[in-house]
């Protein structure tokens, strides 16, 4: 009888034993369920992450701007240790869509800031906005450690966090891309899926360009047949320019439609904006199968070609 009691007795904490452990391993998992595939490196990251991580030798903090405005106002205050990205310079990699992005200029753009494939690239902008173009850009060209941070250099300025006039001293490096065409859409690859029940395609613009009361200065206003309009700064932030949680993420999208078992096809002006919710959607929200319309409506809203490219208004 002693034996079968120290038995169970065995047994009873060998259970606890294991749950505890079944415990931990659950939340290891769940605390890295948004990383970026086959690292550790979670892509949205605090302000408050990045004051604790200045000195970390393999970060690259990247600020990117307008130079017209905002190059004058880095020079005299930025972050300690961040490089400016000239948007202009990222938007001739990006493209207009009517070639897949430049290869060859992102990596002398990457090189150029002192960027290797090995670092950890943590990108910053006025309103986010700027920094989630650079990401998806930096993201097709198959860069692992990618973060964005939450809110804006306004947040990190209004924190009191450092600043520093002294330039970066950007050591020279070899950057060499290697692009992953599936989260890209050209505009034939849309022109096949207009009609495809398992494809959502996301209009990230705003509801006047939508609807084609703003041209923005293109031939053709209103939008790809059968997209959703989900403007990205109503539908992926708060008012104080950080993201919604991923619980409010999740019910807009999915009201809209715009669920995990479809492929997302995100576009608006020139493929900026939804770099922004293709940053939603894929990073925040895990969805698998997300493609950013590069060209977007710069391009579709041009062609004039109704019957292959049709607009709804």
């Amino acid at each position: 009888m002693f034996s079968y009691f120290m038995e169970d007795r065995m047994f009873s904490k060998n259970t606890v034993i294991g749950i505890f452990a079944l415990f931990f391993l659950t939340l290891l998992v769940v605390s890295n369920q948004g990383a970026l595939a086959g690292t550790n490196v979670q892509p949205l990251v605090e302000t408050s992450w990045l004051a604790d991580n200045l000195k970390t030798p393999e970060i690259s903090i990247v600020y990117v701007a307008n130079p017209d405005s905002q190059k004058a106002n880095f020079d005299a205050k930025h972050i300690p240790g961040a490089v400016y990205l000239d948007f202009g310079k990222l938007m001739s990699s990006l493209g207009d869509g009517s070639n897949h992005p430049d290869k060859a200029n992102f990596e002398a753009l990457a090189s150029g800031l002192g960027i290797s494939n090995n670092s950890h690239v943590v990108l910053i902008s006025r309103d986010g906005l700027f920094a989630a173009g650079a990401f998806w850009l930096f993201d097709y060209f198959g860069h692992n450690k990618l973060s964005m941070v939450n809110g804006s250099i306004d947040k990190w300025m209004k924190e009191g966090r450092a600043t520093t006039g002294d330039a970066t001293k950007i050591n020279p490096a070899s950057y060499k891309a290697n692009a992953d065409a599936s989260v890209l859409a050209t505009a034939d690859y849309v022109q096949k899926n207009l009609k495809n029940p398992k494809v959502a395609i996301v209009d990230t613009r705003g509801t006047d360009e939508y609807t084609g009361k703003n041209l923005m200065g293109n031939k053709a206003g209103g939008h790809l047949p059968g997209a959703v309009d989900l403007g990205f700064y109503s539908s992926n932030l708060n008012n104080d320019g950080t993201f919604k949680s991923v619980k409010d993420l999740k019910t807009v999208y999915e009201a809209a439609g715009v669920t995990k078992d479809k492929e997302a096809i995100t576009y608006c002006q020139a493929g900026v904006r939804a770099g922004h919710t293709y940053f939603v959607l894929k990073h925040l929200l895990g969805y698998t199968k997300v493609r950013n319309y590069v060209g977007s409506w710069g391009e579709w809203g041009n062609r004039l070609d109704m019957a292959k490219y049709p607009i709804e208004k």
